[in-house]
């Protein structure tokens, strides 16, 4: 029984001894785990990534808000233009129609306003006139019975039979007719004198609304002869023209593009980033771009897409293996060596030693 027991004991203790091993054993393994899923991701994290794309030039395109006729196209594809040269004529056939539309309102405007302003002249010397003509013959009936009465008060004064009562009744009577007769005048004259008022404030009023009317026709008409004027494109730089997609006589519907014009130098990158580490660039990061002969300058990334594309064609090391990913805006030196379509290598700061550079778009597709 004692033997036995010890054995038990032995075996208990050779247990404990291996369940500690395997513990101490998984223990490691873990601590190694983890050791190198820390040493795996610094290690892909200081990567360069690196990727490709295409010089490009900025771009314009001439196109109109409304639509509008080619007259002329002054330009080819390849030529070279320059500050204030013409570039395309254009017409607008409502434009035209509606400038003549509003040439007729403005000028029948005027008439009215002349009109209405020499109607109101004609009838403000009409009351004039016939003022005129009752002040005189108020004025003459006036002068008489002052005569009247003047001769009445020398007759009178030689009549000493006559009583001074009926000469008085008879100059009171003629001195109330002068007073009712100037008291007439007066009247006449204060209502010619409204009249006229009346007169006069609606042809100022009258003035004043066609002249507002006016000003507003004009202001439409400015803005017609400007719009007019802008049917002639003219270039306001240096560009080469890209493409031309009209032909004289031509009708283009709204902004549709009419001329494409480049710069001759290369201004911008369009990169693409494959898709698994589009997250690693963002705007306004410090690029590298490499061109095809090795020159070296820095970029800066402008602007991201917002949504995953193709690569195109001839960024693809195998055709019939497309890849996707987001296009990366750089803007590079003015000054620099490369041309227009040329092939780039871009690569973002280092944060280790190099590692990807010398493979073009190892790094952007892997």
């Amino acid at each position: 029984m004692g033997f036995s027991k010890k054995l038990d004991e032995l075996a208990d203790l050779n247990s404990s001894r291996f369940h500690a091993i395997e513990s101490h054993k998984m223990l490691i393994a873990w601590i190694f785990a983890v050791a190198s899923i820390i040493a795996l991701g610094y290690f892909f994290h200081g990567q360069k990534i690196v990727f490709s794309g295409i010089a490009e030039a900025a771009e314009t395109t001439v196109s109109m808000p409304e639509a509008v006729e080619v007259v002329k196209i002054h330009v080819i594809p390849g030529q070279e233009v320059q500050a204030g040269d013409t570039l395309v004529e254009l017409s607008r056939p409502d434009l035209a129609v509606r400038m003549n539309e509003l040439t007729r309102e403005l000028d029948a405007l005027e008439g009215r306003t002349n009109l209405n302003s020499a109607d109101i002249d004609q009838k403000v010397a009409s009351i004039q006139s016939d003022l005129n003509i009752k002040r005189n013959t108020i004025l003459l009936e006036i002068d008489k019975l002052s005569q009247q009465y003047e001769q009445n008060k020398a007759i009178s004064s030689k009549l000493k039979s006559i009583s001074t009562s009926i000469k008085t009744d008879s100059s009171n009577g003629i001195l109330l007719s002068i007073r009712n007769l100037k008291q007439e005048l007066k009247i006449a004259e204060s209502n010619a004198a409204s009249q006229i008022r009346l007169l006069r404030g609606s042809k100022g009023l009258a003035k004043s609304s066609n002249k507002t009317e006016a000003e507003a026709l004009r202001r439409e008409m400015d803005i017609l002869k400007q719009q007019q004027q802008e049917l002639t494109i003219i270039a306001k730089e240096g560009w080469v023209v890209a493409t031309v997609e009209a032909r004289d006589g031509e009708k283009i519907s709204s902004y549709n593009p009419i001329i494409t014009l480049t710069h001759k130098a290369v201004t911008l990158v369009r990169g693409y980033i494959n898709e698994k580490v589009y997250t690693r660039i963002q705007v306004g990061d410090a690029i590298e771009v490499i061109s095809g002969s090795g020159e070296r300058m820095d970029g800066e990334v402008l602007g991201m897409s917002s949504r995953i594309v193709p690569y195109p064609i001839r960024l693809l090391k195998m055709v019939d293996m497309p890849l996707y990913g987001r296009e990366v805006m750089i803007r590079v030196p003015d000054k620099n060596g490369l041309l227009l379509g040329e092939k780039v290598t871009i690569a973002e700061k280092s944060k280790m030693p190099k590692i990807l550079e010398n493979s073009a778009i190892q790094g952007g597709q892997e």
